[in-house]
């Protein structure tokens, strides 16, 4: 009888411990079945995309290849690029390849018979009627944080005047360009650190003073040393960027671009002189193409490209006079 007792409790012990086990395991594959659905859920969600537009004033892209730069020829090489990107067209108006045509034209999309900055002189300009990307980012989706980082101070009083995002940040004309392009790399740093920027325009200068002063030209040592020392700069905002806490889910394509290129000392008139009005494009990310970009490109290229990236459709209305270019084709 006793051992009947002692056999009925061992059982009861079994079956109380099969019991807890099932629990347990029930519970297990419930957290397990949370955990694996969150993951899915979080590798499912769309990454945010966003745009870092580098502009490097009087850049030629021979001297790039010539030069020890590292960042540049890493994201050529991982990236799509071409080195005939056209910085005039064939627009029917008397636009000088000067900085500030080019500049008007990069970042409105528009030729200069639309605004009218023939070259350094803004006097005559249409750009009130020429709304820049980032008012054109804006416009659309007013919650996107569109910032620009300049040195050169017709690009704040008239290319984007009016957008609250465009920081003259150092006077590159009064102070130097050199530091200017130091100044600007450590605002960079701060607003890849801090804030949460969805279109980031970052502007160096200097180079186009060292072309002036001694040669655009890759055999000049000043020239493709003042390369490097944007590369330099460069490489620091490219660590800040994969630095950021929610990179991860951030897609990024960063473009590069020059508003004119050189001959000798000097860009004016160089309508016909591919060494000046032959710039360059360079796409690097995630929905960049790689390799080399087949198709005709043209500095107002750069603005519908990068609107396209943010997920912003083009508006007829706007008169765009580029296209999108160096985009994987996918669904937007």
């Amino acid at each position: 009888m006793h051992c009947d007792s002692r056999s009925r409790a061992q059982s009861k012990r079994w079956m109380d411990l099969g019991l807890t086990n099932r629990l347990l395991s029930a519970r297990l594959f419930c957290a397990l079945f949370v955990l694996l659905a969150a993951t899915a859920s979080a590798s499912a969600q769309p990454k945010q995309p966003k745009v870092l537009m580098i502009g490097i004033d009087g850049c030629r892209f021979d001297a790039i290849l010539y030069s020890q730069a590292k960042l540049l020829k890493k994201v050529i090489n991982e990236g799509g690029h071409t080195d005939k990107c056209d910085v005039l067209d064939n627009i029917p108006t008397k636009a000088d390849t000067a900085s500030g045509a080019g500049w008007a034209t990069i970042l409105t999309g528009l030729w200069a018979d639309r605004h009218n900055v023939l070259g350094n002189d803004f006097k005559d300009s249409r750009l009130h009627e020429c709304p820049s990307v980032l008012h054109l980012a804006n416009k659309v989706k007013p919650k996107l944080e569109c910032i620009a980082l300049v040195t050169w101070p017709d690009i704040q009083e008239h290319i984007c005047k009016g957008h609250k995002g465009c920081r003259m940040v150092f006077d590159g004309d009064k102070k130097g360009y050199k530091e200017g392009d130091r100044v600007m790399t450590e605002v960079a740093l701060d607003v890849l650190k801090t804030k949460n920027p969805d279109l980031l325009f970052l502007y160096f200068g200097h180079l186009d003073s060292v072309g002036h002063g001694y040669g655009f030209h890759p055999k000049s040592p000043r020239y493709t040393n003042g390369i490097e020392d944007i590369d330099d700069h460069l490489i620091r905002i490219f660590k800040a960027l994969d630095a950021r806490p929610k990179r991860a889910g951030e897609d990024w394509l960063v473009m590069f671009f020059t508003d004119h290129g050189g001959q000798g000392r000097g860009h004016g008139g160089g309508r016909t002189v591919p060494e000046i009005r032959t710039g360059f494009l360079i796409v690097h990310g995630e929905a960049a193409v790689k390799g080399k970009i087949a198709d005709k490109v043209t500095n107002a290229d750069i603005v519908p490209t990068a609107l396209t990236h943010l997920g912003i459709a083009i508006d007829p209305a706007w008169r765009l006079e580029g296209r999108a270019v160096g985009l994987k084709k996918r669904d937007r």
